[in-house]
């Protein structure tokens, strides 16, 4: 068997599980060939890949699924104030700098994000460019502009709609420009605007939710969306949403009903906590975000006691939120309460699902894309080996290795 690269004698982690003993993975054509017991590895197979420099030695680390983040904004700078760096730049600066961002994930082993939020669409434009293969970086799933009443949650990128007969036109909108999901606020928020906006308000109404998603559901796109308050949670499941952005006041009604309908969570526990508390954040913004922070623990507990399926988020780009916050992310939930396998499944699996693509990514499972990390270390005993990245593949291609 010809090979692209032989991985040999690691720990597994599948997505799941650490899967029992040590193996070996054959990458070929993009894909996870194959998956075989270490001690089981025809001799030619090593010696044709010993050879051809396509040999990786496994040297006591993990393989696991590449990280998928499920919450970013790549314009975003991770400043005290991103939107006032966005109106100092042009659209083609802020552009450049994103595709940056996009390679800092990439590089600590994100191979996919999803981008929930982006003026002039631009996240929709740069997966276009890195699915073209004209700049590197991680698979970007991209919302472009999220739809928001007039006067909504981040007005500097939402396209505003009131009432069905705009909520239909908005969706169409997106789907043309070529969003792979759509994004909506059905709540105000903590962060974009000084006055007027309270975490609970209820913004998108219950008919302009249900049109939205029906649209995007029959054109095969899931709908995320952000939601803090329990009125606005209820409106988003009443809708049939595919993903609870934040979810602060989440009940254990709220969460049964999750359970149920298969809905995710991605609370995004990080990105509060650091506008909480980090320097130079806005105060308005910082005392809406120390009001709720603890809720949002309880959330978690609340959503997981009931079987609700966590998806990994970190908002990475948002005040004193840099790219990457993926694994600062991943031991918040840790520090909530989920296992380090049920937290890393958060990055993967359930990540993938999130997206409809655990056909493709997602998992360490023959003939899926090849979309690999190697760590140093067990991430199932501590996350936090995640920080030690050794290789990253992207569709069976290396694009980190040791220097």
């Amino acid at each position: 068997m010809a090979a692209n690269y032989v991985i040999h004698d690691v720990a597994i982690f599948d997505g799941e599980r650490l899967l029992d003993g040590r193996h070996t993975v054959v990458i070929d054509a993009g894909r996870i060939a194959d998956i075989l017991p270490a001690g089981a590895v025809p001799a030619s197979l090593l010696g044709e890949a010993r050879s051809s420099g396509r040999l990786v030695a496994g040297d006591g680390r993990t393989l696991l699924p590449g990280l998928i983040d499920l919450h970013v904004h790549l314009t975003w700078s991770a400043g005290a104030d991103p939107v006032a760096t966005l109106a100092l730049e042009t659209p083609e600066q802020t552009l450049l700098r994103s595709v940056g961002h996009g390679l800092a994930q990439r590089d600590a082993g994100i191979t996919t994000v999803r981008d929930l939020g982006s003026p002039h669409d631009l996240a929709i434009r740069l997966a276009e460019a890195v699915a073209a293969g004209w700049v590197p970086g991680p698979r970007i799933v991209a919302s472009g502009r999220t739809l928001i009443m007039t006067g909504g949650h981040d007005p500097f990128w939402g396209l505003m709609v009131d009432g069905p007969a705009e909520a239909l036109k908005g969706v169409r909108t997106q789907l043309f420009a070529g969003a792979q999901v759509i994004k909506v606020s059905a709540t105000g928020g903590v962060y974009g605007r000084a006055a007027g906006e309270a975490v609970d308000d209820v913004e998108l109404l219950p008919e302009e939710l249900a049109i939205i998603t029906q649209q995007a559901h029959r054109r095969g796109v899931k709908v995320a969306a952000h939601a803090i308050g329990e009125e606005g949670i209820t409106n988003c499941l009443d809708a049939g949403v595919d993903t609870i952005e934040h979810g602060h006041f989440l009940t254990r009604e709220q969460a049964r009903r999750m359970a149920d309908a298969g809905t995710i969570l991605v609370p995004t526990l990080f990105v509060y906590q650091q506008v909480a508390g980090a320097a130079g954040v806005p105060e308005y913004a910082s005392a809406k975000a120390r009001a709720i922070v603890e809720r949002h623990r309880e959330a978690v507990a609340i959503a997981r006691d009931a079987g609700v399926r966590i998806g990994a988020g970190s908002d990475a780009g948002s005040p004193g939120t840099p790219h990457p916050s993926l694994v600062e992310e991943i031991e918040c939930l840790v520090g909530a309460g989920l296992p380090p396998t049920e937290a890393l499944a958060a990055a993967t699996s359930i990540a993938a699902e999130a997206l409809g693509l655990e056909g493709e990514i997602g998992r360490v499972r023959a003939g899926l894309a090849a979309d690999l990390i190697l760590v140093e270390g067990d991430p199932t005993t501590s996350v936090a080996a995640l920080r030690h990245v050794t290789h990253v593949w992207q569709s069976g291609r290396l694009t980190v290795r040791p220097m």
